[in-house]
């Protein structure tokens, strides 16, 4: 322990001796550890980290824990189930001493607002069972939580539990809210308590505010039909497993049960059809330790592959260090002669480099911590996503991770700088003090080193060319009319008191209201809306069409008013689009898009030929197809996958069974300017109405693909990162090579060398360099790139264009690197250079 803090001590004067060395090398490892420490925390907060309840570990999801928020309506859904079907396992199952619900809980923003305030209230809120609390594990902050008791009867008990965070938020935390009323789309609730401090529910990603029991979903989602339907899937489920049981045990009794359901009860509930598509069916049980998350399933692959490409940052900056320790090393060449001259072994000073090398690193490390601090905020706002809430406060397994990459640093960048300073020829050294100087027999290893690392800068560069211009081909694409000019408002007319006639009245009334704004060119609704996140699938029967299987029936669906079409720029390819001769009383109508004609008629002409959808609203009423429309990328479709068959009913027609209205205005300028103006018009149409939304179709679009931009965005800012650290260490190779070769400079000139001559060779050696690590990188980043397929759209992974714009960025800017320290070759003084050692 003596000698160590000695070799500490003895590090440290080193290092005050070289202050501009230092502050280098701590930079180059602050920036490094720093990004790595900082994407690291985000992975540790979305994939890792435990929920804070008692005994995480015994926690198991039933269903797809990356299926948070989604719904069905249909055949039974085995990622995610219907209520009857939670009741058949709570009930039945044998491995688990609680089995939970729990559903919508991104997908029912509700308003809320204490009774008597002037002002309403966006909560994010999660439907739970009774017995959700006591399955967890978790306790009260204040009041009570949620029990069985509170869900055992349709609309007996409306309680609600706040979360921690919304309670310090609105009120202060103040326990004078217990007791008090909150309103939730107009249901009056009463707040009974207040969760624990750090739990903002099971899925990460979310930050819940009000609990509510399940009882209560046909107040909070206004719709009467989920919580007893088996065809409406919606909800996920998390038990803990009784004491001794694996999770193995756990997915068999699960899966016996289901299939023993199936024969019984509930199975006799469900369509013939139905059974077909779920008997074979395998129900997942997986961990639930970390809890659900949708983002965790969207973001896991793009923050694994960041890692990876940090980590090459990181492997850089380690060969920029070494860099400068051989330089350092070559100007204490004679040190370490005379020590060992005097009998220090070799051994003992590899040690005390690599103590100096690993002090170097912790210093680094710490200032790269606290840089990550900062850096992870910059992370979370780069992934551009408003829906996705993280705890990225920095704990034990991220400090843990921080310390691990000190210590591998240390070793990786001091380790070679050592060795080589130890196999100094004392003799020859002691004699010759020129012999430190000469640049080409001294620092090989050193100009090898930058050649590895513009291979490894041309890797990162052309991944980060690769998905940039994935997401700009992505955002670019045609989508069949004009996105950028579209403002979308979802508003709830229901909860206004708007019912049958009226509900279309309003609809009528409002578009004609927001068609008057100054600078709108068209004003349509749906009950959807572009890219709204929600999506409605249905078998469709159609007169001689024979589907090879169940899924080869489906359509997607939607519902538009008079004019869409024509507002929103959709080509009608023949017949007409829905008009406003489309009424409750007229013959029930549809247009088909492209996809939907080819795949249900095959080719053939559809106009006037009859279909049927597949569900209790509309078996046995047929529609007849009265127009094809183009295809168009509008509403669920991923922006990656070909347009799906899709029909468009006729809003009119329906109107008895819409809630709400989502209204697509089309400015003539760009949408941004317009969302105001619309929120206004409609507000003051009626106040009364709750606009759930209003944005632009690009801010949806974006939503939607929020996983591909903050990949392209984080991979060019470390691909920068990497850039420069790659020209800074090839700026200080040219450097020292410069300044050791100042004698040979001034001879060249003295003997009639032009000073272009030695710009040229300096240059030549500098671009050599760069050729070098080009030729090494080229086939490692085309072999790197095939990790990146999965990610790209409209690309290769091997596309020439990306590859060729990755080497001339890099060829550039080494340039410019190299051309400093050539320019200064270039004024060397041949009678100063010749008295030069």
């Amino acid at each position: 322990m003596e000698t160590l803090l000695k070799d500490l001590r003895y590090g440290l004067r080193m290092l005050l001796k070289s202050p501009a060395f230092s502050a280098v090398a701590v930079l180059t490892l602050a920036l490094a550890i720093g990004a790595n420490t900082a994407i690291f925390t985000v992975a540790n907060a979305l994939l890792l980290k435990m929920l804070p309840v008692r005994a995480p570990q015994e926690l198991v999801v039933v269903g797809d824990p990356g299926a948070v928020g989604s719904s069905w309506h249909g055949t039974p859904a085995t990622d995610f189930f219907s209520y009857p079907l939670y009741l058949v396992f709570r009930d039945r199952t044998a491995v688990f001493s609680g089995l939970a619900a729990a559903g919508f809980e991104d997908g029912v923003e509700v308003d809320a607002g204490v009774v008597g305030a002037v002002n309403e209230h966006r909560v994010n809120t999660r439907l739970v069972s009774g017995n959700y609390f006591s399955v967890l594990g978790i306790d009260a902050a204040a009041g009570r939580l949620l029990t069985e008791g509170d869900d055992t009867a349709d609309g007996a008990n409306p309680v609600l539990v706040l979360g921690y965070g919304y309670w310090q938020r609105e009120f202060a935390g103040s326990p004078a809210v217990l007791g008090k009323t909150i309103r939730l789309n107009g249901s009056p609730f009463t707040v009974v308590g207040v969760a624990q401090p750090g739990f903002d529910g099971d899925v990460v990603g979310d930050d819940f505010e009000a609990f509510v029991p399940l009882t209560m979903q046909p107040q909070v989602m206004r719709d009467s039909g989920y919580r007893n339907s088996p065809s409406i899937s919606w909800l996920l489920l998390i038990g803990r497993l009784k004491p001794g049981t694996s999770l193995a045990q756990a997915k068999t009794n699960v899966n016996l049960v289901f299939q023993q359901a199936l024969k019984g009860d509930y199975g006799a509930s469900i369509d013939t059809d139905d059974h077909a598509e779920i008997d074979k069916a395998q129900i997942k049980v997986s961990p639930g330790s970390n809890g659900m998350s949708r983002a965790r399933a969207e973001y896991r692959l793009p923050v694994l592959l960041l890692m990876g490409i940090v980590g090459l940052v990181l492997l850089i900056a380690c060969v920029n260090v070494a860099n400068l320790l051989l330089a350092r090393a070559a100007g204490r060449a004679k040190e370490v002669a005379v020590r060992l001259a005097i009998g220090a072994t070799r051994a003992r000073l590899v040690r005390q480099l690599l103590t100096e090398s690993l002090l170097l690193a912790f210093i680094g490390g710490i200032c790269g911590i606290l840089l990550s601090l900062w850096g992870v905020r910059l992370l979370l706002a780069m992934l551009g996503s408003e829906e996705i809430s993280l705890t990225v406060s920095p704990d034990v397994r991220v400090l843990s991770f921080a310390l691990a990459v000190c210590v591998l640093t240390g070793i990786l960048f001091g380790i070679v700088p050592a060795w080589r300073s130890v196999r100094t020829e004392v003799n020859a050294t002691l004699k010759d003090s020129q012999a430190l100087t000469d640049a080409r027999s001294r620092f090989g290893w050193g100009k090898g080193l930058i050649a590895g690392q513009v291979a490894l800068s041309l890797l990162v560069l052309f991944g980060a060319t690769l998905l940039v211009r994935s997401l700009q081909k992505l955002v670019t694409q045609s989508l069949g009319y004009d996105s950028h000019r579209i403002v979308v408002a979802h508003v709830e007319a229901a909860v206004a008191g708007y019912k049958g006639e009226r509900m279309k009245q309003f609809a009528q009334e409002l578009s004609a209201r927001l068609s008057s704004l100054p600078g709108v060119g068209g004003v349509t609704y749906s009950r959807l809306g572009l890219f709204s996140g929600g999506e409605t699938s249905n078998t469709v029967v159609t007169p001689g069409f024979r589907p090879a299987t169940r899924d080869d029936a489906e359509s997607r669906q939607d519902s538009v008013g008079p004019g869409y079409f024509k507002a929103l720029g959709i080509s009608i390819l023949r017949g007409r689009g829905i008009e406003a001769q489309d009424t409750s009383t007229s013959t029930r109508v549809a247009v088909v898009n492209e996809a939907m004609a080819k795949h249900f008629f095959r080719g053939e002409n559809p106009i006037e030929r009859q279909f049927e959808i597949d569900n209790a609203a509309n078996k046995g009423k047929p529609f007849t197809v009265v127009g094809i429309s183009k295809d168009a990328k509008d509403h669920g479709e991923f922006l990656r996958e070909a347009v799906q068959p899709r029909v468009y009913l006729a809003m009119q027609q329906e109107v008895g069974l819409v809630h709400s209205f989502v209204f697509e205005v089309v400015a003539d300028r760009d949408a941004d300017g317009a969302v105001a103006e619309v929120r206004n018009q409609i507000k003051a149409f009626d106040p009364n109405v709750p606009i759930e939304s209003i944005q632009t179709v690009s801010q949806r679009m974006n939503r939607g693909i929020g996983s591909d931009i903050a990949l392209a965005r984080l991979s060019a800012f470390f691909a920068t990162l990497a850039l420069i650290l790659a020209c800074v260490g090839l700026y200080g190779i040219m450097s020292y090579t410069v300044a050791a070769r100042t004698r040979e400079f001034g001879v060249r000139i003295a003997l009639g060398a032009r000073r272009e001559d030695v710009l040229r060779l300096v240059l030549r050696e500098g671009m050599l360099l760069v050729a070098c690590g080009l030729a090494l990188g080229i086939p490692l980043a085309l072999a790197g790139s095939r990790l990146l397929q999965t990610f790209l759209f409209g690309l290769k992974s091997t596309d020439p264009l990306s590859l060729l714009a990755g080497i001339a960025i890099l060829g550039v800017v080494a340039l410019i690197a190299a051309s400093v320290p050539a320019r200064r070759a270039t004024k060397v003084d041949p009678i100063v250079a010749l008295r030069y050692e």
